[in-house]
């Protein structure tokens, strides 16, 4: 198939407690922008139209919600941490299929060490390509304490996706977190190439719907894997080798447990059906012994 490859363009400019901030270190901001023109409501208060500033705020977890006068267009919702000292940037663009809405939050967490410095991008879907200033670095979720202070580009790809390109500073004594949403692209259908009558026949088919949810009750023996939260619906690809691909051989659910074979370069080995093995990354998979 061929895929449209719009590339969307994110520049930031966040302000950090100690540069240029007029509400000090123990407050937050925020701001807030979308395309379309939208309504924003924070904790079921109205803020105005985007672009919205907002500072002096009280750090902690908001409902912010941003909502079209178009009413065909998917309002977003989402919950976002404000930091103290932290200007807290969220953008949205609004569509009214939401696979085609995209966005991104991103903000700083001071760290103790005043002289570090990292970088931790969060994306939807998951397992998406990472590029730092042009370079292959790995797949979200990424995290990185070896990105120099200073502007960077990070470019997000992803199968199926449109690219995110997002230009942000690095700022020493802080992590610079990025949650970002790809939107899906558009797929136009190539017809199946012609076969000839010796040409060998096509793999099975993989079913990659979801397993059925364990009971709550299920009892599995030590050692087991538990499945963690994920960004991706609260589910997780099971693969049949131990790196991304297209290897994708079944999808389980968080919170159910498998029985545990071994680890290895940051997956798990499962036996996620009777017979049945297959490996679960480390990140979103916790190991009960």
């Amino acid at each position: 198939m061929k895929l449209g490859r719009l590339i969307v363009l994110v520049t930031s400019s966040l302000l950090l407690a100690g540069c240029s901030l007029p509400f000090g270190q123990k407050k937050a901001g925020v701001q807030i922008t979308a395309n379309p023109q939208a309504s924003v409501f924070m904790d079921d208060k109205s803020l105005g139209q985007t672009p919205v500033y907002q500072n002096g705020l009280k750090p902690g977890t908001y409902n912010i919600k941003i909502t079209a006068s178009d009413t065909t267009l998917t309002p977003w919702e989402g919950k976002v941490t404000l930091n103290p000292g932290v200007l807290t940037v969220v953008d949205r663009q609004l569509a009214s299929d939401p696979t085609k809405a995209h966005g991104y939050t991103l903000s700083f967490e001071a760290l103790t060490n005043k002289t570090a410095a990292e970088v931790n991008l969060i994306s939807f879907p998951d397992t998406v390509s990472v590029m730092v200033d042009g370079a292959p670095v790995g797949f979200t979720p990424f995290k990185s304490d070896s990105v120099v202070s200073g502007a960077h580009t990070f470019t997000l790809t992803s199968p199926g996706y449109q690219d995110m390109v997002v230009k942000a500073s690095v700022q020493s004594g802080h992590r610079l977190v990025v949650n970002a949403q790809l939107a899906m692209a558009n797929v136009t259908p190539t017809p199946p190439p012609l076969t000839s009558p010796s040409a060998s026949a096509p793999g099975p088919s993989v079913d990659i719907t979801p397993l059925p949810k364990q009971a709550t009750d299920a009892a599995v023996l030590k050692p087991y894997v538990e499945i963690l939260p994920t960004p991706d619906n609260n589910h997780l690809k099971v693969r049949s080798e131990n790196a991304i691909g297209n290897n994708i051989i079944a999808i389980v659910n968080t919170g159910d447990k498998f029985p545990y074979f071994k680890t290895q370069d940051g997956w798990h080995q499962i036996e996620y059906q009777t017979g049945n093995k297959g490996w679960v990354s480390a990140t979103y998979a916790r190991l009960v012994n």
